[in-house]
């Protein structure tokens, strides 16, 4: 008989790991029997895409930045009701607006229900009162997308004792998805007039100022300063106006396009030769990059929270301190050749498939949930 399973999340629009992640493994275990339904704001890119693939939801969230008591109390009320009616067993949160409400939600539900929070980012936890509150009483098990975060954990000491109840469990790339990267490849190759032997760099990211695009658009115009290439910034977010207003700056309109959210990613790492990962701040893992080395496409990254787990110098790419732009540059000269970018990307893939597909993520969310409902009866 499978569990009963509420994933929240308070992110609205735009599209990355945290959510990527919270459908990939909603799918995968409403496949295994299991059932599942995610809560998120109303109009959120994830409420869109669940619904796409008949995962149950619910949308009646404001989940605001700001503190609102009444809209506060309003939603632990709701998600209570939502938890009692699905006849939740775990209610499994993913930020930091939803895992209050959602936890208080399932501590007030008779019985309490068990609570996991999967942290997708290494921003720093304070240890204050309500902090504790949240991860010493009303979470029950901690899952880490990277061994990085556990560090900042340990420094803060928030957890406590409650720091041998976590496990890192690697967010992973769905072969599915890519089934149709051929087609999608040569539908971006028409669509932008890419010819075959064009070089390309991508870089998937929210416009959003922790992602580090600046850093990219210095190192497209210090390339481009030397060699023929075109860039690609696939995402949206609040920082496309300065961020457009930069490259025009720089004189390389033509040559740095900006596409907004793309359903075709694979296709675009296919036709690239290098995956460009600049984050400065927040990052854990890297999912995209993951999702570049699966297809065979070496990553030049900045070395930030969990991204060695899979980016390994010299092996599948590269890896530099962050805002280190002429170590970018040097790595992105590789494309010139070709017989070492086709080794990194071979070894890319491999380890992929090693440590970082789909029935490792849902085998390791499953043992936790075991866990904890083994120990409440």
């Amino acid at each position: 008989m499978g569990y009963r399973i509420l994933h929240t999340n308070m992110h609205r629009g735009g599209w990355g790991g945290q959510p990527n992640r919270i459908l990939l493994v909603s799918r995968a275990l409403m496949e295994r029997g299991h059932h599942v339904v995610i809560a998120a704001p109303k109009g959120a890119t994830l409420i869109k895409r669940a619904k796409e693939f008949g995962i149950p939801v619910f949308d009646e969230l404001e989940l605001p930045k700001k503190f609102k008591p009444w809209v506060f109390v309003k939603e632990v009320v709701r998600l209570k009701n939502l938890i009692e009616r699905e006849r939740i067993e775990i209610v499994h949160t993913h930020g930091s607006q939803d895992s209050w409400v959602a936890s208080i939600a399932a501590k007030l539900v008779s019985p309490p229900r068990v609570v996991v929070r999967t942290r997708h980012n290494i921003f720093w936890v304070r240890n204050h009162a309500f902090n504790r509150l949240l991860y010493r009483v009303l979470t029950d098990y901690l899952i880490l997308v990277s061994e990085g975060i556990l560090d900042v954990y340990k420094r803060s000491g928030v957890l406590g004792e409650r720091i041998n109840r976590t496990k890192a469990i690697y967010s992973v790339v769905e072969p599915e998805r890519f089934k149709n990267a051929e087609k999608e490849a040569e539908a971006v190759r028409r669509e932008f007039s890419l010819k075959r032997d064009d070089l390309v760099f991508v870089k998937v990211a929210r416009l959003a100022r922790e992602k580090g695009y600046g850093h990219f658009v210095n190192a497209a115009k210090s390339f481009l300063s030397t060699a023929k290439a075109k860039f690609f910034a696939l995402g949206e977010g609040p920082c496309r106006g300065e961020l457009e207003d930069k490259v025009r700056a720089c004189g390389i309109s033509r040559k740095f396009i900006f596409t907004g959210l793309r359903r075709d990613v694979p296709g675009f790492l296919l036709v690239s030769d290098m995956f460009v990962f600049t984050p400065v701040a927040g990052e854990s893992l890297g999912t995209a990059a993951l999702e570049a080395l699966y297809m065979e496409t070496p990553v030049a990254a900045f070395k930030v929270g969990g991204i060695d787990a899979s980016v390994r110098h010299g092996k599948n790419g590269f890896l530099f301190a962050v805002g280190d732009e002429k170590g970018l540059l040097r790595a992105m000269k590789t494309v010139f050749n070709r017989k070492v970018l086709k080794k990194l990307g071979i070894t890319g893939r491999k380890v992929v498939e090693r440590s970082f597909l789909i029935d490792t993520l849902v085998e390791g969310n499953l043992w936790v949930y075991r866990r904890l409902l083994n120990q409440n009866g």
